[in-house]
């Protein structure tokens, strides 16, 4: 353009500006332009950019930074979304369900190999086996249960059984009380106690203390946190706040995964491992929820019962 008159030259070029701005204003409001080039759009709706998109939309994450552009694009969407958000929640109910279960499972069993109980001779085991499957030894098992497991019984030396007709088994030379239909069981051996009470605490109500629910929890996260500042470039604090914001489905879209891991050949790759890094975090916390939720509940009812709106536990057991 001829810039020798300055006039014609700043009117030609408003003209050309304002026209700019018009298709911009159209683009965006009518095409969903979002301000990036088309190499960053063909990446974005690659493979792994839409298996992240798929996984925001049915977890209800919605990042926002990946959107349907076209009409049939945004009515897919909606049906798509009406179908997977249902049975996503159905699969991580289950899921953590599962979880939940193998994690008390394996949480109890490394507790019983580093607090194992003392070992009795084989030749006591036999006495013990052979004790338990007679009448007298399953009376004592009983007793002995009640004993261990701290119950208001009576003693053990007062426990009466009614005399049947394998009373000439219960025991060589029992010591009979006042009415001759009732025998006082003896004392049971300590290995009988012994082997009652490991069985006793093995049945007990297994429970998960908080702290190892919260413990995993966090080091999910600060594992993501790690993960996600080495590929995306993020300080660590912003890589945790990511991974808590996405787990706990909030997805404000501030911080997105697949900013600068596509400069590099691997970073499709490393897309999909966040994909799977997402659904396997959702799983933890529906396993998470789980366990928390019935230690939440038997405290509740145990806050219930000493300002006495449930009744106790031994209460009922009288009844």
């Amino acid at each position: 353009m001829n810039v020798l008159y300055e006039k014609n030259w700043t009117f030609l070029v408003g003209m050309r500006l304002k026209q700019f701005e018009n298709d911009i204003v159209h683009a965006v409001k009518n095409e969903g332009y979002d301000g990036k080039e088309s190499s960053s759009t063909e990446v974005q709706w690659s493979f792994s950019g839409a298996l992240l998109y798929c996984i925001t939309v049915i977890t209800t994450i919605g990042y926002g930074n990946i959107a349907p552009k076209t009409d049939v694009g945004k009515i897919v969407t909606i049906f798509y979304a009406l179908l997977g958000i249902p049975m996503m929640l159905l699969c991580l109910t289950n899921i953590g369900d599962l979880l939940a279960r193998s994690f008390k499972f394996t949480y109890f069993h490394i507790c019983f190999l580093f607090r194992k109980p003392r070992r009795t001779h084989a030749s006591s085991q036999k006495q013990v086996i052979e004790q338990m499957k007679s009448p007298m030894g399953k009376a004592v098992e009983v007793a002995t249960l009640e004993l261990c497991n701290g119950d208001e019984k009576p003693p053990i030396g007062d426990k009466k059984l009614p005399l049947g007709d394998d009373s000439s088994t219960l025991s060589s030379s029992p010591t009979k009380s006042n009415n001759a239909s009732m025998v006082v069981v003896p004392d049971p051996s300590p290995v009988v106690i012994e082997r009652v009470y490991r069985d006793s605490s093995g049945s007990q109500d297994q429970r998960v203390p908080m702290y190892m629910v919260l413990l995993l929890v966090t080091g999910y996260i600060c594992g993501g946190a790690v993960l996600f500042s080495l590929w995306e470039k993020w300080t660590f604090l912003n890589g945790a706040y990511f991974c808590f914001i996405t787990l706990s489905t909030i997805g404000f879209g501030d911080l997105v995964p697949g900013s600068d891991i596509f400069d590099t050949q691997s970073g499709q790759a490393k897309l999909i491992i966040c994909c799977l890094y997402l659904i396997m975090g959702l799983a933890i916390i529906a396993m998470s929820f789980n366990l928390v939720q019935e230690e939440v509940i038997i405290k509740c009812k145990n806050v219930a019962r000493n300002l006495g709106l449930l009744k106790s536990e031994n209460d009922d057991d009288d009844d």
